[in-house]
């Protein structure tokens, strides 16, 4: 799948923080800030380290594409792991160097576009992405460039977006179009006055879904451009990390398996329906079964 979005977009979206930065709201210091922000990490996301094989990474050459805050690629390293994090974003960057010189870690840390990386052919024996590779303009050609990096039997573990969960269908398609949907209506009338004063450069770069201003920024997308905003195709893309957003693929496995036909051994755990981070009396036996069938991620593993 290919959108129109530039990397420049992409780069503006995520550059406003490092991914998961919004969860952490006090912290006395640094290493406490980090210290949280792990903490709320595996508890909220507990299938991380279940199906990642972070004791197993001693002695491999590791890459992951897309570091956010730098909790997952300071597990690879606290487990012996010879870490390279690459993104594309300058406060990924920063925010998972701090966090390593936190804890005293060491590991290399680049600049990169997913769909171009510098590396030479078979220059890693893992390669690592977790929610990253469905935010790229070209995911096809990102995960050629995961093959074209990997040694010959290295392996990659890549979480995408899954087109077949509760979240898409119930949550994004339904819920969260009819709301915006109701909010357009409502200003029904006053279109042409609210997109002359609509400023549609700005970018605010609120993440998540649950801030009031997530519902004027969805409206202000319309006024910019009109009905087409709410189609599927479209209104995706600024429904999982925040309106701005500017893109956001979701797969089923019918598309992962073809986005990996190159690798052999491909296969999928399907997780991720976090019902207990809005209600502590949800049982995780619960949590754990609808993740299992309805989760919001698709964990594809494959041999090159």
């Amino acid at each position: 799948m290919i959108t129109k979005a530039q990397l420049s977009e992409v780069d503006a979206f995520w550059n406003t923080e490092a991914c998961g930065t919004h969860f952490v709201t006090e912290a006395t210091s640094e290493g406490d800030f980090f210290e949280q922000f792990r903490e709320h990490r595996y508890r909220t996301e507990w299938h991380i380290p279940l199906l990642v094989p972070f004791a197993g990474a001693k002695g491999k050459d590791v890459l992951e594409i897309g570091t956010g805050n730098g909790a997952d690629g300071a597990m690879f390293a606290l487990n012996g792991a010879n870490y390279t994090g690459v993104d594309l974003t300058d406060a990924a960057l920063e925010a998972t160097r701090r966090h390593f010189a936190v804890l005293g870690l060491s590991g290399k840390f680049q600049h990169e576009n997913a769909q171009e990386l510098s590396f030479p052919n078979e220059s890693f024996d893992w390669v690592y992405s977790h929610g990253v590779l469905h935010h790229t303009p070209d995911t096809q050609k990102a995960i050629d460039e995961v093959w074209r990096v990997l040694r010959p039997k290295g392996s990659a573990i890549i979480m995408l977006y899954h087109r077949h969960s509760f979240n898409y269908f119930v949550r994004i398609m339904f819920y969260m179009r009819l709301r915006v949907l109701l909010k357009i209506l409502f200003r029904f009338g006053k279109w042409k006055h609210d997109r002359r004063n609509a400023n549609s450069d700005q970018i605010v770069g609120l993440r998540g879904n649950e801030d009031r201003e997530v519902w004027e920024i969805h409206y202000r997308n319309f006024l910019r451009d009109g009905w087409s905003y709410l189609k599927a195709e479209n209104f995706v893309h600024h429904c999982t990390d925040g309106p701005e957003c500017p893109v956001a693929f979701a797969f089923g496995k019918s598309e992962a398996r073809q986005l990996f036909a190159r690798f052999r051994d491909v296969s999928f755990r399907v997780t991720h329906f976090p019902l207990r981070r809005y209600s502590r009396y949800v049982p995780f036996a619960v949590e754990k079964l609808l993740a299992r069938t309805m989760g919001w991620y698709l964990f594809v593993f494959a041999t090159k």
